[in-house]
């Protein structure tokens, strides 16, 4: 579970600061899920608790190097929505990346992502429009 400690309005978009109540990390996470559809994570209200899926947005590098960090893939391939990914551990949080950014790298026990953003494709079992499309 994620608690929300703020939200950061934009004019379509926002950023909210989430709390992983289990291990402690804040993450930063955008949400434009109300740009593709009345059926979004605008539900989300600062000082509550909800259930989030987090996609890490980003590229695969040789060496670590400033947003870098180190994931290990626990499970190859989940679905949300239509779309594939690989669940991944960084530290003791989980995290998805689209399957297809690593497809050919997916037998390593550990890899390096660098972030540039991290975005919330699922909220108490509401997924995020785009992945509901393909």
């Amino acid at each position: 579970m994620y608690y929300v400690e703020s939200i950061t309005e934009s004019a379509v978009t926002r950023m909210l600061e989430l709390k992983n109540e289990s291990t402690g990390t804040v993450d930063l996470c955008f949400d434009d899920s109300a740009v593709v559809s009345d059926r979004n994570f605008e539900f989300m209200k600062q000082g509550n608790s909800y259930d989030c899926k987090i996609k890490l947005f980003g590229s695969i590098v040789k060496e670590k190097e400033e947003r870098t960090v180190a994931c290990s893939i626990v499970n190859a391939t989940v679905c949300i929505g239509n779309s594939e990914f690989s669940e991944v551990v960084v530290k003791d949080d989980i995290y998805y990346i689209p399957k297809e950014k690593i497809l050919n790298i997916l037998e390593q026990d550990t890899i390096l992502f660098k972030i540039s953003r991290k975005d919330l494709i699922e909220v108490n079992d509401v997924i995020h429009e785009d992945l509901l499309l393909k």
